[in-house]
């Protein structure tokens, strides 16, 4: 002979439910046990399983007299599903903002990378063209009294590369008034961040 298989959890709710919806009446704790016990439900279990519904909101329960009634309409069900369904769209909603603010945020940081980077390279381009003024000029100077061709060669060079070396002051100046500007500072704080000395200026 087959042992008889128990009445799981979920299914002894469900049937608890069903005397409510199916005789749209009120009950006190007693009755619920009764008509559950012949609804196959272990008369033991009923009382937990009842307030397992009554805190799921599935169960309306209040107190009159000396004693606690329970009833649960069909409609119950379906408000309590469309409250759930809620519940879920708020958590969906503030799931979305989040990843959209850490995604703005990823975004920034990125922006804030390429502004520091294109720094680097215009700072490090500016002082390749100083140093080849310099040395340009260095050339000049130990040249003055030889050739006056060559002389003339590298003093067109020398105005070449300070022409370059001006392009480039004007840009890190336009950088610096941008910065400061966008982040509210003073010029001098930029110069800190960007490392720009207080000697720095055209060359003369």
């Amino acid at each position: 002979m087959s042992k008889r298989k128990g009445v799981s959890l979920e299914e002894k709710r469900a049937r608890i439910l069903h005397i409510y919806h199916d005789s749209k009446d009120v009950f006190n704790l007693k009755e619920v046990e009764k008509i559950g016990a012949k609804a196959g439900v272990v008369l033991q279990t009923i009382k937990d399983v009842n307030q397992a519904l009554v805190d799921d909101g599935l169960v309306d329960c209040d107190k009159i007299g000396s004693g606690n009634y329970f009833w649960s309409f069909p409609s119950k069900l379906s408000q309590a599903r469309k409250r759930k369904l809620g519940e879920l769209e708020q958590r969906k909603a503030a799931a979305q903002d989040k990843l959209a603010k850490v995604r703005q945020s990823i975004d920034e940081q990125k922006s804030k990378r390429t502004e520091s980077d294109d720094r680097a390279a215009k700072l490090q381009r500016l002082a390749e063209l100083q140093a080849s003024v310099k040395d340009l000029k260095a050339k000049v100077q130990h040249l003055a009294d030889n050739d006056p061709e060559i002389l003339a060669q590298l003093e067109r060079s020398v105005q070449v590369a300070k022409i370059g070396a001006d392009r480039w002051t004007d840009n890190v100046f336009t950088m610096r008034s941008w910065v400061a500007q966008k982040r509210g500072c003073a010029s001098s704080e930029v110069d800190k961040w960007l490392g720009i000395k207080d000697d720095f200026d055209y060359i003369e």
